[in-house]
């Protein structure tokens, strides 16, 4: 496929110039407005001056966002959500009936989690096309921006025929999101590329109109915004798969590079080095070779535990696949043996100070986080576990009611035989040390993610492990 840096479409191999109406105002529809990436697509897009509906069934969140406090914790997006209020272009309704009456685009950007067996679980968006099949009064693109796997479409259009909507009144589009949680608006104005899967050339043109401003030479005034972003346009299907595939692929770095750490804890080679080499290798690059305690959050494991299940029911076994979601799950057990290790393998009855619960900084997250998995395995060992997070303590104690909390990380040293750092927050690089090691029984830390340097650890006094990183003990 060719890719040009320019104002384009990609379709197959050929690239044509966009020649589109301008960037006039629509009317848009958000379904599960109030989620992360519908709130964050109802802003973006309220921002750059469309008519923005977003709806959703939670009626707490909406009344809060209506009023303009944000459930979601990023950075800029409580101010942005109150511009796009203030100045009328945006609303929150649990009434999709009013919400998508006069829509051009209804956005369908609801759950779609994982079921026990890796598979998806579809009957939100099922819903949604039922109460959409209901309500449409004109003809409207339906664009999926929920994961789902190969045959949604299908299922969404079948849903829209029987009721009678499919067809005149509506079309189909796949369009993948790929904002990554903590810097959602700025992934939404700086996009890496627009993915839109469709076989309706009226759908096509409908999304041309949307997304004009990002293929443009320039941005409308006053907005800051990336330009000529690659346009891909292709079927549905290849449109899912570039979902996955991408998800999956970084899914593969990260278990990669944990594979290459444990290595280098047996050696005693330093990660840090390793992935400086190669990095200079312009094929490999250094994104996502970051170590730590493995891939969490709502979309890495989720997908690609759900495209090892769909492509088990076409009669296709990908074990490449499974052995990067088996590489992950051992990482998890492999920081609960390391926590051991510093403690001679004694872990019952010992109290460890847990410093991070959200999966990735930026963000109050706590899906599917592995420091809460990690947290569980250790407290089935019997460990007394205080932990601490700058802005997921509330989110964590809903799924852990049973773990000590403090919001003071001082605090949550007290009386330690050992802290770990399991997430990434730059404000821990910051602690006093020798404040925190004075409040501990041992002065030990499993840094999880690499964040500390290891040599400042051992000068204050501490036995340090990082992830792939030599032994760092202090000096009698």
């Amino acid at each position: 496929m060719l890719w040009a840096q320019r104002p384009a479409l990609v379709v197959g191999v050929r690239v044509a110039n966009v020649r589109v109406r301008g960037c006039e105002p629509m009317k848009l529809a958000v379904v599960g407005g109030c989620g992360y990436v519908g709130l964050v697509t109802s802003v973006g897009f309220a921002q750059l001056g469309h008519e923005v509906a977003a709806v959703d069934i939670d009626g707490a969140k909406v009344a809060a966002l209506q009023s303009g406090h944000s459930p979601i914790y990023e950075v800029g997006l409580e101010p942005a959500l109150n511009e796009c209020l203030a100045a009328g272009r945006l609303h929150f309704s649990t009434d999709i009936h009013e919400a998508v009456k006069g829509a051009e685009v209804v956005f369908v950007a609801v759950g779609s989690p994982s079921l026990h067996d890796g598979g998806t679980d579809l009957s939100q968006v099922q819903e949604v096309a039922r109460l959409l099949a209901e309500v449409l009064d004109q003809y409207t693109v339906i664009a999926i921006k929920s994961t789902v796997p190969a045959g949604t479409v299908q299922m969404v259009q079948q849903i829209l025929s029987q009721h009678g909507a499919e067809g005149l009144h509506a079309d189909v589009v796949v369009n993948p999101e790929f904002l990554r949680e903590g810097q959602g608006l700025k992934d939404f104005f700086f996009p890496s590329r627009i993915v839109i899967g469709t076989d309706s050339d009226h759908a096509r043109a409908t999304m041309r109109n949307l997304y004009w401003p990002f293929t443009a030479a320039a941005p409308p005034a006053g907005i800051e915004m990336a330009q000529g972003v690659p346009y891909v346009e292709t079927t549905a299907v290849a449109a899912q798969m570039i979902k996955y595939a991408s998800n999956a692929f970084l899914a593969t770095r990260l278990s990669f590079i944990n594979e290459v750490a444990g290595i280098c804890e047996q050696v005693g080679a330093d990660v840090a080095d390793v992935i400086q080499g190669l990095g200079y290798d312009k094929r490999i690059g250094w994104d996502y070779l970051q170590p730590g305690i493995g891939f969490g959050g709502p979309c890495l494991e989720k997908d690609i535990r759900a495209l090892i299940h769909f492509s088990g029911q076409q009669g296709y076994q990908p074990s490449f696949m499974r052995a990067v979601i088996d590489r992950n799950d051992f990482q998890v057990q492999h920081m609960v043996a390391r926590a051991g290790g510093l403690l001679d393998s004694h872990l019952a009855g010992r109290r460890i100070a847990v410093l991070g619960l959200a999966f990735k900084p930026g963000t109050n997250d706590v899906r599917t986080s592995l420091a809460l998995r990690i947290l569980q395995q250790l407290a089935d060992l019997g460990v007394e576990i205080v932990a601490h997070d700058p802005v997921a303590i509330e989110e964590a104690r809903l799924l852990m009611p049973h773990v000590q909390y403090c919001e003071d990380p001082y605090d949550a040293a007290d009386g330690a035989d050992l802290l770990m750092l399991l997430t990434d927050w730059p404000e821990y690089r910051d602690l006093d040390f020798d404040r925190l090691g004075a409040r501990m029984r041992q002065r030990k830390i499993m840094d999880g993610r690499n964040l500390l340097d290891g040599n400042d650890i051992v000068a204050h006094g501490f036995d340090y492990r990082g992830v792939g990183k030599p032994t760092l003990v202090p000096v009698p």
